[in-house]
């Protein structure tokens, strides 16, 4: 992995690792929480360094499942 992991991206991966390395339905309701623009983009950015795997809401960009890769699991120190 090249680039270092923010604040925000740790603790999301975290809280992955805490559900057992796969959080389902992981925001309840769209609208709910204030933060959820910016927890998708780093679902995103997550996704894109190949450190978790996404599921989503059919006919939606909205994260159903989000599970650890190998990766994910070594950038926690989880190897």
């Amino acid at each position: 992995m090249s680039e270092p992991l923010n604040e925000q991206q740790q603790e999301l991966l975290a809280r992955v690792l805490q559900h057992g390395g796969v959080l389902a339905a992981p925001f309840g309701h769209v609208g709910e929480d204030s933060l959820l623009e910016e927890v998708l983009e780093e679902i995103d950015a997550l996704e894109a360094m190949g450190l978790l795997t996404v599921d989503r809401v059919r006919g939606s960009d909205e994260p159903e499942r989000i599970e650890l890769t190998e990766t994910g699991y070594d950038a926690l120190g989880m190897a």
